[in-house]
C-alpha cells in the first residue's frame, strides 16, 4: 500500500513493529526484504513519488571547499540518490575490515565474511548481475589490462567494477512495495525529530511532517534512519541521541580523487573502454594494490583507472569531447566538474577551439551521437558514460582513495540556522589530513615503479608537483561516510555490530554512517548488502 502522509490519520490503531526513515537504496531493500516476513512495516519517504524542489530548504547548509554543498549528491522523493547515481557497484576488500596499524581507527567489528554473503543479494537488487569482480571470471577470453604486466605482486590488474542500469529503487520496487500486504510506504512524510521514552533507555516515537506541515508522533516498537550519512548524523544530535560517548557527526569521511600523470602504453595493448560481462553487464578494469602491498608501503586502499582527458582542453582534438564540453550546461551541476578533472576551468578562451574540433569531427561526431541513442538514452541498460581515448594514445591516471578516520572531520549543526520545519541545518567540515597526502604520494610513486618495472607502459609524472597535487584533491561529494560509526563498545562508536544504536537499542541505522573505514569503493552496493544483513536480523529478533 501506498498513501501520502496527509493520510496517515487512516492508519489510526495500527501498530507497526518496524518505521523505516528514508526511501533510498537501503530503505527500499530493508523493506522489501522484510515483505512478506509478517511484520507490519511502514517505510517513510520526506518526497512524493517523483523528485521535487524542497532539495534546497531541506538540505541547505555550509561547507568548507573543496567539499560540495549540502544540497549537492542528494534528493528528496521515493528513491532518493539513486534517481541520480551512476551505477557503480564495487564491494569492499577482506583488508577493509581488518584493524591496520597504520591507519588509527581502522578495523570493523564484525567480518568481512558477514557481508560479503549478502553482496550476492545487493547486486540483485542493484541489476548488477553475479558477485564476481574479475575480468577472468566475468569476461570471456578477457585480455590484460595492460599487456604483459601481472603486477608483479604488487597490484592487482584482474579487478573489475560493474554498473548497474542504473536502477532506481524508487521506479523499480515501486510496485512490489504496492503490492505487498506487510508494507505501507507512506510518502510526504519526512522524519523531523527521535522522542525517546520517559526514562531514556529506547525510542517511544517519532515526529513526522506532511506536506501541508501537520506533524504526527509515530509510535512502533522498532525504528531504522535509512537516511544518508549527513541526514542521519543531523537527526542524532537535533534529538540529542546516540552521542553519549560524542561520536555523532564525526570521523566524517568521503573518497578523495583526483587525474594526475598519465600512463604511456609504448605500444602495449590496454583495456580502456567499457566492456560487457557475461550477464551483459557494463564493467571497467581497475589497478588495486595487494593486502599484502598496502601493509607493507603503509597505504590506504586505492584504485586507479585509465581516464579520459580534460574535455575542458580542446588540445585533445576530439569532436566528441568537444561538443560534450560545449553542452555541459545541460549536465546537473554534480557531473559538470567530473568533464574538467575536477579543475576550476575558464570556459570562455576555448570555445572557438572547440567549436573548430566540432567542425572537423562531424563524421566521427554523427556516429558517436547515432550509438549514444541506442546505448544511452533508449536501452534499459544504459552505457555508464562516455570514454573517449586521447588522440597521442596516452591515458592521464584517476584515482580516489580511503581516508584515514578523523575525528575532527565531522558534521555539525548551525544553532541558530533552521529550515522550514524547525530542523538546525548542518555545517560540513571536512579535512583531509596530511598523514593521507603522503599515502597517496607513496602509491602514485610505487605504481611508477611496478609499472615501469613489469611492463612497456611507464607512468609519468611530475615528482615535484605530485604532493602539492594531493593536497588539491576533492572529495567524493555523494559518499558520506563514518559520521554514526560501527564499534563493539559504546565508548567507541554510535551503534553496535547489529546496527544497533547503543544508547536506545530499538533504533537501527542503515546507511554508510554506520562504516567504520571507506576503503576505495563506492559505498551503495555495501550499503544495499548491510540493509540485507539487517533485515535478516530484524525478522530474527
Amino acid at each position: 500500500m501506498l498513501i501520502p502522509g496527509s493520510q496517515l490519520a487512516s492508519l489510526a490503531g495500527a501498530s507497526p513493529d518496524v518505521v523505516i526513515v528514508g526511501a533510498g537504496a537501503a530503505g527500499i531493500t530493508l523493506a522489501c526484504e522484510l515483505d512478506g516476513s509478517g511484520l507490519n512495516v511502514w517505510l517513510l519517504e520526506a518526497g512524493g513519488e517523483k523528485q521535487d524542489g524542497r532539495l534546497t530548504d531541506t538540505y541547505a547548509g555550509v561547507a568548507n571547499p573543496p567539499h560540495a554543498d549540502p544540497t549537492q549528491y542528494r534528493r528528496i522523493g521515493l528513491g532518493g540518490t539513486t534517481s541520480i547515481w551512476g551505477g557503480r557497484c564495487v564491494p569492499y576488500d577482506p583488508i577493509d575490515f581488518e584493524p591496520r596499524e597504520h591507519i588509527p581507527g581502522s578495523g570493523w567489528p564484525i567480518s568481512h565474511d558477514e557481508v560479503a554473503q549478502h553482496y550476492p543479494k545487493a547486486l540483485e537488487y542493484c541489476d548488477a548481475g553475479a558477485f564476481a569482480f574479475t575480468a577472468r571470471e566475468s569476461i570471456a577470453k578477457a585480455p590484460e589490462t595492460i599487456a604483459g604486466f601481472d603486477g608483479r605482486g604488487v597490484v592487482q590488474t584482474d579487478i573489475i567494477e560493474r554498473y548497474s542500469l542504473p536502477t532506481n529503487f524508487g521506479s523499480r520496487y515501486r510496485e512490489r512495495l504496492i503490492g505487498s500486504k506487510n508494507v505501507t510506504v507512506v510518502t510526504d512524510a519526512r522524519c523531523v525529530a527521535l522522542n525517546s521514552t520517559a526514562d531514556q533507555a529506547a525510542i517511544a516515537s517519532i515526529t513526522v511532517v506532511d506536506a501541508s506541515g501537520t506533524r504526527r508522533d509515530i509510535e512502533a516498537a522498532r525504528f531504522v534512519l535509512a537516511t544518508g550519512g549527513i541526514e542521519v548524523a543531523r537527526l542524532l544530535l537535533a534529538s540529542n541521541i546516540g552521542n553519549q560517548s560524542d561520536h555523532v557527526g564525526r570521523w566524517y569521511q568521503c573518497h578523495f580523487e583526483n587525474t594526475f600523470g598519465r600512463l604511456i602504453p609504448n605500444g602495449a595493448a590496454t583495456q580502456f573502454a567499457f566492456e560487457r560481462t557475461h550477464e551483459g553487464v557494463y564493467c571497467r578494469r581497475k589497478l588495486l594494490f595487494t593486502a599484502e602491498a598496502q601493509r607493507q608501503h603503509r597505504l590506504l586502499n586505492t584504485a586507479f583507472r585509465l581516464h579520459f582527458p580534460d574535455y575542458s582542453d580542446a588540445r585533445h582534438g576530439s569532436s566528441v569531447m568537444s561538443m560534450i564540453f560545449l553542452a555541459k550546461s545541460i549536465l546537473i551541476k554534480e557531473y559538470q566538474t567530473i568533464l574538467q578533472h575536477n579543475a576550476n576551468v575558464t570556459f570562455a578562451g576555448t570555445r572557438w577551439q572547440h567549436i573548430r574540433n566540432v567542425l572537423f569531427g562531424l563524421p566521427s561526431l554523427i556516429k558517436f551521437v547515432y550509438d549514444m541513442v541506442f546505448k544511452r538514452f533508449l536501452a534499459e541498460r544504459k552505457l555508464p558514460y562516455t570514454l573517449v581515448a586521447n588522440a597521442d594514445g596516452s591515458y592521464p591516471l584517476e584515482f580516489n582513495c580511503e581516508q584515514t578516520p578523523n575525528a575532527d572531520s565531522r558534521i555539525s549543526l548551525i544553532p541558530d540556522s533552521h529550515d522550514t520545519h524547525g530542523v538546525p541545518r548542518v555545517k560540513v567540515e571536512w579535512q583531509l589530513p596530511e598523514a593521507d597526502i603522503d599515502a597517496a604520494c607513496r602509491a602514485f610513486r610505487l605504481l611508477r615503479e611496478t609499472v615501469s618495472a613489469g611492463s612497456a607502459a611507464r607512468l609519468e609524472f611530475d615528482d615535484a608537483a605530485l604532493r602539492q597535487r594531493m593536497a588539491h584533491c576533492v572529495p567524493l561529494g555523494g559518499h558520506h561516510i563514518g559520521t554514526a560509526r560501527m564499534a563493539a563498545t559504546a565508548a567507541d562508536g554510535v551503534v553496535d555490530g547489529h546496527c544497533a544504536v547503543f544508547e536506545r537499542p530499538n533504533l537501527f541505522i542503515a546507511s554508510s554512517a554506520v562504516f567504520p573505514t571507506s576503503s576505495h569503493a563506492n559505498p551503495t552496493l555495501t550499503i544495499v548488502a548491510m540493509a540485507v544483513r539487517l533485515a535478516g536480523h530484524l525478522k530474527r529478533s
